[in-house]
């Protein structure tokens, strides 16, 4: 007896509940894969877990959460390491919001009197795009440092960047740690030259000013493009205004 169902088709749900989402980046890294920036996202199944927890429990377990990008999304060739990190977690929440119509509940609490407010944010919708970018994009940034006037350009850090930057040694950690190696990483160049050697690139940061090595944290901070995950919130009870951050760590992509 054949099954009597109410479906009105039998589409696969990874055709008939994919969306097609603009980056915020513009796709400038991939202009012809990514036309005007755009990208297929399929939903974050139940298939899409069993492979995400099978691969957990397998080494570089650390990279995981990167590579189920490409069983998530029409990459059209392009490998997750070549993309800007803002762009994966993108598609990522993307994928696993659609399980609840592209909606994430969450619960921010007021820090003045503790007010618990439930709230919902469509995804990617109602997330401000940061460090926005054309499909023209060149890719790097210049700044003029405010004390010292270093003309320096900086580009954008891609998921191969923070993976380099993860796998460095121990020895190499303690003379620069990760927050440092990420602001070193995003640098091309200072006055139009090349650090020749990691060392001359860490003197050359170490002499900046407070003022200035703020400006460029701030200027590298600002130039990746991604959705921000910093909520404004208005409190119903004393009327406080606070900022709820969403917590899209990995346990947020694990099945329930």
């Amino acid at each position: 007896m054949a099954i009597n169902t109410n479906l009105k088709s039998l589409t696969p749900r990874r055709e008939a509940y994919k969306r097609v989402i603009t980056l915020v980046s513009g796709g400038f890294y991939a202009p012809k894969a990514l036309p005007g920036g755009q990208v297929t996202v399929y939903p974050w199944d139940t298939n899409i877990d069993a492979w995400f927890q099978d691969r957990l429990r397998k080494p570089n377990r650390e990279v995981a959460l990167w590579e189920v990008t490409e069983k998530v999304a029409n990459l059209e060739g392009i490998s997750y390491k070549d993309m800007p990190i803002g762009d994966i977690l993108t598609i990522l929440m993307v994928a696993r919001s659609i399980l609840t119509d592209c909606v994430i509940d969450y619960t921010a609490v007021c820090p003045q009197c503790q007010r618990a407010h439930p709230e919902r944010v469509r995804i990617p919708d109602e997330l401000v795009p940061v460090g926005k970018k054309t499909a023209d994009y060149k890719g790097t940034d210049t700044i003029v440092l405010p004390d010292s006037k270093d003309v320096v350009e900086i580009r954008v850090l891609t998921v191969g960047d923070e993976i380099s930057i993860g796998d460095r040694s121990p020895e190499d950690k303690t003379l620069v740690p990760d927050t440092l190696a990420t602001i070193l990483f995003s640098i091309t160049t200072v006055g139009g030259g090349r650090p020749d050697t990691k060392e001359e690139a860490i003197a050359w940061y170490n002499a900046l000013s407070p003022k200035d090595a703020e400006f460029l944290r701030k200027n590298r901070s600002e130039l990746n493009p991604q959705l921000d995950a910093d909520l404004s919130i208005k409190c119903d009870g004393c009327g406080h205004k606070f900022t709820h951050t969403l917590e899209l760590q990995r346990d947020f992509f694990r099945g329930n």
